[in-house]
């Protein structure tokens, strides 16, 4: 899938379209830099690096800004990221499984015990906080996270759940050698095409916090249930945090469990929903714009 990384071999077809983008940025004279690529692109520099590394097949967006970049012509590399696109589906689509253990009722218990995961309860917002937060400063490449409330982070007075959005937001800061991605998707709550005025007002501070952090995306889901959202922090290729909410206003607890299988169907959920959303700052000049209009 055009977009994806994973921890698993990238398939030929990546690997020889990275190599084309390599040797497209050699024979450019201005051979951008990373950070340069990433601003045109609109993505992380981490991003960037993938691409060129091979470890992640870029959309459609990204190659053509990449390539215009270099100076070149995005029409005439459109046949090519097609094909390598086809290839890497047909790769995926073939390429053999290996089957899960399933517990057996009635099997000998160390059978079972095979197939168990290990779970970490957190009782409350102060415990799921903290841990989440100790976990992310341990983080070696990607963090993937997501913040679907009815209020924003400010409204909650816990100082676990400030310090975890301050960790982040650090851990993509930190002058590092890593390569580093963080991206996060923020649900914010509308009613009638009216996005929630608490809501939005944090988003636009979150996004003058962050715009300048080229390891930082985030993108907007419009939010329509009046309810909370299962959120969740996914953590290089094996921590899964997930986070239950509602009632009182502090309330949340959850649980993480630390499994590179039980990772990768909660990342192909959080992959499939970022393709379809818009970045932060997009979605922000689309409420000016509309503001403006209205006043007109």
């Amino acid at each position: 899938m055009p977009g994806q990384q994973t921890s698993a071999e990238p398939p030929h077809a990546q690997l020889a379209f990275a190599a084309e983008l390599r040797e497209l940025r050699r024979r450019t004279h201005r051979k951008p830099t990373e950070e340069a690529f990433a601003r045109k692109m609109g993505c992380g520099r981490s991003t960037v690096s993938a691409i060129l590394n091979g470890r992640r097949f870029p959309i459609w967006e990204h190659t053509a800004a990449f390539v215009e970049a270099c100076g070149a012509d995005p029409l005439k590399w459109r046949d090519r990221w097609l094909q390598a696109s086809r290839q890497i589906e047909e790769a995926s689509v073939n390429s053999p499984s290996a089957p899960l253990p399933v517990p057996l009722i009635g099997a000998p218990q160390a059978m079972q015990d095979a197939a168990l995961l290990t779970a970490h309860w957190y009782r409350n917002n102060r415990q799921f906080y903290e841990a989440a937060s100790a976990r992310i400063k341990q983080a070696r490449s990607e963090i993937r996270v997501t913040y679907t409330r009815r209020f924003p982070p400010t409204q909650y007075t816990t100082r676990a759940s400030g310090e975890y959005f301050r960790t982040i937001l650090d851990w993509a800061g930190e002058d590092s050698d890593d390569e580093r991605s963080v991206r996060r998707i923020i649900g914010i709550p509308e009613r009638e095409g009216t996005p929630d005025c608490d809501m939005l007002a944090w988003a636009r501070q979150h996004y003058e916090d962050s715009k300048d952090l080229l390891n930082y995306e985030a993108n907007v889901l419009r939010w329509t249930a009046a309810a909370d959202g299962l959120n969740m922090a996914l953590i290089d290729d094996s921590a899964v945090f997930l986070a239950f909410s509602g009632g009182p206003r502090q309330r949340l607890n959850g649980f993480s469990v630390e499994d590179p299988t039980f990772m990768t169907y909660f990342a192909a959920y959080f992959d499939q929903l970022w393709a379809a959303l818009e970045p932060l700052g997009t979605y922000l000049g689309g409420m000016d714009g509309r503001h403006t209009g209205s006043t007109e």
